[in-house]
């Protein structure tokens, strides 16, 4: 119950059988209030942070909250969902966003806990590089594209393939890209250097390597996804995680 409240009085859910109107009220009420919540709390880790302002982020997603509330009150059924397509398009997208921010904290306090053990016990920082931050940091992708493939049918499989792949391209492309821009405009016009080592490199030639055994498997098999191209990305991670590890180790 601990566990469980909290999230059914944030995420909306419509579904016939499990729709309640008090918690749909409440989730409209409540769910603003953790979206401000998660990005103060993010934001007070910055030392030009302004505590006065994130109070008033407070206040205004509590404001916010009240209004959905009143509004979810005066739209809604206490025997029924909403059965509209113009009522239940707002109640899903709101209840998936609120998924992802759960799976988002969630992990968040995973990898915080798995990181402070590790620097408790001794292990190098490489090592939880490539282990528990990268695991983390794809926790919530992991959950999200295995229940969409096997819960989804062939539409959900193809929507999770393509997600496992436009996901790391986009926190490349964009995540990277702006997180550079902005390092970078803070120093101009001084110049910005990456610090580049081994361990860079040898991330990309595996990185290109398994963009090579997708181009070279994926067309010879009929644009076919089957044991023989997951059975060649794990091993190729694993070569790279072997390979981290030594090198972590001193022993490469």
């Amino acid at each position: 119950m601990p566990l469980y409240l909290p999230r059914r009085l944030t995420i909306p859910d419509i579904a016939g059988h499990r729709w309640r109107k008090p918690y749909a009220v409440a989730s409209a009420a409540l769910a603003p209030v953790l979206v401000a919540t998660t990005f103060t709390s993010r934001s007070a880790a910055a030392a030009s942070f302004d505590h006065g302002h994130g109070v008033g982020i407070l206040l205004a997603s509590a404001f916010l909250g009240l209004l959905l509330a009143a509004l979810a009150a005066s739209t809604t059924d206490a025997g029924s969902a909403p059965r509209s397509r113009r009522h239940r398009v707002p109640w899903l997208a709101a209840g998936f966003l609120m998924s992802v921010l759960w799976a988002y904290t969630l992990a968040r306090e995973l990898v915080a806990l798995l990181v402070a053990i590790g620097y408790m016990v001794g292990v190098d920082s490489g090592v939880l590089g490539v282990t528990v931050l990268a695991w983390g940091d794809s926790l919530g992708d992991l959950v999200c594209n295995v229940a969409m493939a096997t819960h989804g049918g062939p539409g959900g499989a193809q929507t999770a393939v393509s997600a496992c792949y436009a996901g790391p391209l986009f926190n490349t492309v964009v995540g990277l890209g702006l997180s550079l821009t902005l390092a970078a405009g803070a120093q101009y016009p001084a110049p910005f250097t990456i610090p580049a080592d081994g361990a860079v490199y040898e991330t990309v030639v595996f990185l290109f390597a398994g963009l090579a055994w997708a181009l070279l498997v994926v067309p010879a098999r009929g644009m076919r996804l089957g044991r023989l191209y997951g059975v060649g990305l794990i091993v190729i991670y694993l070569c790279f995680f072997g390979t981290r590890v030594l090198n972590s180790l001193g022993l490469w």
